[in-house]
């Protein structure tokens, strides 16, 4: 559970993710930051003196407003999770818009080896019920997550065909955790939750939903998934947003085709014809896009098991997890994704280079020395 002075920063009005991460990266935690004097909050670029006179003397009331939704957030067995926490979802920390504060319902693990989002159009046909129920059956041996947004349509089927293949399914919702939207859902994100997967959402408790906040839950979609499927669209709508921030985030996207007549093919077929997606037709489409072997998730196991044994202190074993990530990776992208001051970072990067573990390059950049470790 996040503490009172992560949530009060991401409760703060005027601080998103970005300009979070920059106050971290300076003071190198969310308590400093609330003891810092307005002067030297506003040596952080991007911070202008109403803003920091609102941290400097609003801190009470803040930490106030956090202090409640903490309480509120352990009576309805949520959990806050902070950017800096392990838990937190690395694909989620790489893109430059990640929130730094996550509520999860659930127990689901947000790092799985495959991450699939489906999406799609609220007015779903009997095509694209009939084409997720299959494409699910037969991704099911590769043991992916399947992430969606909980609404009616192409969501709702996902969700509900991963939950009778028995695999975890996500939900990413617009609204606060304290409820589901739309209602009528509510069972099955029930079975969800008991079913090892979780309700997402980045937004504080008790919020009313707000239409204007489905862009930004459909760009955290889009940045958990290892590939964007959408599975029907009208020319505008939703599902194309995901697909754009997917592009954007340099994750895949595939688009299953359909009647040519058809107004909820429309968008996906505008994807395809602007090279904005693959065509997908079947399972193994996005298994031969994505160039998963049911045989190398042994492999990946046993890289993970090799990093968790490692003799490392937890702020290098955190380095190495997003190095086995990255090719390479800059110290200034490190010091954002690790919320660790530069200085502090230099001396972690410098011990786990006489460890031998990783290789300094030109431009700051680092990687590591045994890919597989």
């Amino acid at each position: 559970m996040a503490n009172l002075y992560e949530v009060g920063l991401h409760l703060i009005e005027g601080i998103g993710g970005v300009m979070a991460r920059r106050l971290l990266a300076r003071f190198g935690s969310a308590e400093e930051i609330f003891k810092a004097k307005a002067s030297q909050i506003l040596k952080v670029e991007g911070i202008g003196k109403k803003l920091a006179e609102q941290i400097t003397q609003q801190r009470t009331q803040i930490l106030q407003k956090a202090e409640k939704e903490i309480q509120n957030a352990e009576k309805l067995q949520i959990d806050l999770i902070f950017f800096t926490d392990s838990r937190y979802p690395v694909r989620l920390k790489q893109t430059e818009d990640a929130p730094i504060l996550l509520y999860q319902k659930g127990s689901a693990s947000l790092n799985e080896d495959r991450h699939i989002a489906i999406v799609g159009t609220r007015s779903a046909t009997q095509y694209g019920r009939t084409f997720i129920e299959k494409f699910i059956t037969e991704i099911k041996p590769y043991n992916p997550l399947i992430i969606s947004g909980m609404a009616y349509g192409i969501d709702i089927t996902a969700h509900r065909e991963a939950l009778k293949n028995k695999l975890c399914t996500i939900g990413v919702m617009a609204n606060g955790l304290d409820s589901v939207y739309p209602a009528i859902h509510q069972s099955t994100a029930m079975q969800m939750i008991e079913n090892e997967g979780a309700l997402l959402s980045e937004t504080p408790l008790y919020t009313k939903l707000d239409p204007r906040r489905f862009p930004a839950r459909n760009r955290i979609i889009a940045a958990l998934a290892d590939i964007v499927l959408v599975v029907e669209s009208r020319k505008k709508g939703g599902a194309l947003v995901t697909a754009q921030y997917a592009n954007d985030y340099n994750r895949e996207v595939g688009a299953v085709p359909g009647n040519i007549w058809q107004e909820t093919s429309q968008g996906c077929h505008w994807l395809i014809r602007k090279n904005l997606a693959h065509l997908v037709t079947s399972a193994s489409d996005v298994a031969e896009i994505m160039n998963w072997d049911i045989s190398k998730q042994r492999e990946q196991k046993i890289v993970a098991h090799t990093l968790e044994n490692l003799q490392v202190s937890e702020k290098e074993k955190a380095v190495l997890q997003i190095l086995t990530e990255r090719t390479q990776i800059t110290i200034d992208e490190l010091s954002l994704q690790l919320a660790i001051s530069l200085n502090e970072l230099a001396v972690v990067l410098l011990d786990l280079e006489m460890k031998d573990l990783i290789t300094a390059l030109p431009g700051k950049r680092f990687m590591l020395k045994n890919p597989k470790l």
